[in-house]
């Protein structure tokens, strides 16, 4: 579940512009270099950090958006 999760992440990124990945996240391999990708699931650390930064971003476009919609309802509703 956790897998697909950040497959949907991805998705939901791609859709504000983000770019979803090209190869696949979660690689299966015998040598040390893929089991280090897929302790990271093929990203470098500076990659998962601009990742949590552009989804964190996100969500607080989203509330903002959440938050004047509201706004806007409780002002046409009085």
């Amino acid at each position: 579940m956790w897998r697909n999760g950040q497959y949907i992440m991805h998705a939901i990124n791609a859709c504000f512009g983000g770019k979803y990945p090209e190869k696949p996240l979660f690689e299966v391999g015998e040598s040390k270099e893929s089991s280090e990708r897929q302790e990271h699931d093929g990203y470098t650390e500076q990659e998962i950090k601009k990742a949590k930064t552009v989804l964190s971003m996100q969500l607080l476009v989203m509330e903002g958006r959440k938050r004047r919609t509201k706004q806007k309802k409780e002002l046409y509703e009085h």
